[in-house]
């Protein structure tokens, strides 16, 4: 019965909207803002030195859509207050994002940017209302305090036969976050009138309002997460204890069933430079480096465990780990990582870290599943730098094989060979033995570009045996990651004997390669076949043996 009145609140409210204007101003409404009393003041809203911009972006073909500046300062103070409750429950106290006040109705402050050109000519790409939207900035210079900015676009057109009522078109304008900027759609269902107010078919609060603040939060530099094992049942809902964190796909349930931040989700929004009152200054650069990782599975606990010691020249506030699976042969990388579980742990005294990861908590523990474990350190600026290791699944048990081993030394080691290098101080072929994981070789691309396959040869200037392996490690962030790839040896650099052929991971982390017995030899080559990135450029930061 409640569910049927709620329809007809919606219906009610919808039906109004519509009847204030014709079919055809759906698509793009006008109205004269309502008056409102001068210098206003709303106590509410948090102003910190640094505020999220909220722009409303109208291509010169639409309008505003009715009273859109209380209704979006409504909703936006919503958000803020959403945001702050739920980092206080995480345990940062109420923090929040913060929001400029409009000096005239005492509002969050909205910057009306009028497009110059129709919504066709924007479509879906960002960088046609970014470029306006900045140069808008850089001549009211005042109105954006820091790198975080919303986008908020009137819905472009509606279609008219949906279960939820009128719906703006999807697909036909951007609705995403790109780096600290994001993209929202404006619409009738932007509305805190509708908070709670259920519907037929996905709840349109949720759909817009919710989408919103799931964007925001990849503006507040947070990717995807998912929520516990524990925390929600994965098959249908019906754990009483379930939640969803904002980052996954919570803005479809916003206000109908619990919303919440992860740990991890807590941890990157706490250093984000739009939720501090201060001025130091966020995102410069930081050098940091896992110099020892250790994994093991504790039967006991029924436990993925990890520690490891890394070094920094920044403050890290938190390590992070990313639990992602690739489910179905999924992909990785943005818009992949939906499934990923995650935890967060401080730093222990200034260079170690330890987390225990229950696997119950893992969802997916299918045999043979390519697993990335990404860790992330969280920087007091802001900065947040990852590696990521993989790993897999056997019986239901953990298959951990990253963790750190002891290499040969490299002193003594050379060049012998290579099929090309670029020759400025980042691409040359000596940086795959110096050590450093943070110079890398790459082939030729500046002129001339090489095509695959590439190779790179290496003297260990006398012979050695080998009990171990090989060790390989891509460049940072995976630019360039090689692919499949062959390993031979020699004893007088001209004879070679192939030992295996091997799949690299698409990821930063340094990988093993076990021999099946010692070898002895005295020159090591690797022969690329192809990218990860289907390019013909190859780039590898070390190599080594173990």
């Amino acid at each position: 019965m409640k569910k049927n009145t709620n329809f007809l609140i919606l219906c009610t409210l919808i039906a109004f909207i519509v009847s204030t204007s014709c079919k055809k101003a759906v698509e793009a409404p006008t109205e004269s803002e309502p008056a409102v009393p001068k210098k206003a003041t709303t106590n509410n809203i948090v102003t910190q030195t640094r505020n999220l911009a909220v722009v409303y972006f109208i291509p010169s073909d639409l309008d505003t859509l009715p009273n859109w500046k209380k209704r979006l300062s409504d909703v936006m103070l919503y958000a803020q207050n959403w945001y702050g409750t739920n980092m206080n429950n995480a345990g940062y106290g109420f923090k929040t994002f913060g929001l400029r006040q409009d000096g005239t109705s005492g509002r969050a402050e909205i910057v009306l940017i009028r497009g110059a050109n129709p919504k066709a000519s924007y479509g879906t790409s960002a960088s046609a209302y970014i470029t306006e939207i900045n140069a808008y900035f850089a001549s009211h210079p005042g109105l954006k305090t820091s790198n975080h900015v919303l986008i908020l676009i009137p819905a472009f057109g509606y279609d008219n036969n949906t279960t939820e009522g009128p719906q703006p078109l999807e697909g036909v304008q951007p609705f995403y976050g790109y780096g600290r900027y994001c993209f929202a759609n404006d619409n009738p269902y932007m509305d805190m009138a509708l908070k709670g107010v259920l519907n037929p078919g996905r709840n349109n609060f949720a759909k817009w309002v919710g989408g919103m603040m799931h964007e925001l939060g990849h503006a507040f530099n947070a990717p995807h997460d998912r929520q516990w094992v524990s925390q929600g049942n994965y098959a249908n809902g019906t754990n009483p204890n379930y939640k969803e964190p904002i980052m996954a796909l919570s803005n479809y349930y916003l206000e109908v069933r619990p919303s919440f931040l992860t740990d991890a989700e807590a941890a990157i929004f706490n250093a984000c430079e739009a939720f501090n009152n201060d001025s130091k200054a966020y995102y410069g650069a930081i050098t940091s480096k896992v110099n020892r990782i250790n994994a093991s599975y504790d039967a006991g606990l029924g436990a993925i465990v990890v520690s490891g010691k890394y070094t920094s020249n920044g403050t890290v506030n938190k390590v992070l780990y990313y639990n992602d699976p690739n489910v179905n042969n999924e992909g990785t990388g943005t818009n992949k990582d939906y499934n990923a579980i995650t935890w967060a742990s401080s730093p222990i005294g200034t260079d170690s870290f330890r987390v225990v990861i229950p696997i119950a908590e893992l969802a997916v523990k299918t045999d043979g599943i390519p697993y990335e474990l990404k860790v992330k350190f969280v920087h007091d600026n802001g900065t947040i730098n990852e590696t990521i290791y993989p790993y897999t699944f056997q019986g239901g048990i953990p298959v951990l094989d990253f963790s750190t081993k002891t290499e040969l030394s490299k002193t003594g080691w050379a060049i012998a060979g290579f099929s090309s290098q670029e020759t400025g101080e980042d691409g040359k072929a000596i940086n795959v033995i110096d050590g450093s994981t943070s110079t890398f070789w790459h082939s030729r691309w500046s002129s001339n570009a090489a095509s695959y396959p590439h190779y790179l040869t290496i003297d260990l200037g006398s012979s050695k045996t080998v009990n171990g392996g090989l060790s390989l490690t891509q460049r940072a962030g995976a630019s360039r990651a090689i692919k499949d790839f062959e390993l031979l040896i020699s004893n007088d650099g001209t004879n070679f004997t192939s030992v295996f052929s091997k799949q690299a991971a698409n990821n930063s982390g340094t990988q093993y390669f076990a021999f099946s017995s010692p070898k002895t030899f005295r020159y090591f080559k690797i022969i690329a076949n192809n990218a990860w990135d289907g390019t013909q450029f190859a780039a590898l930061s070390e190599l080594g043996l173990y």
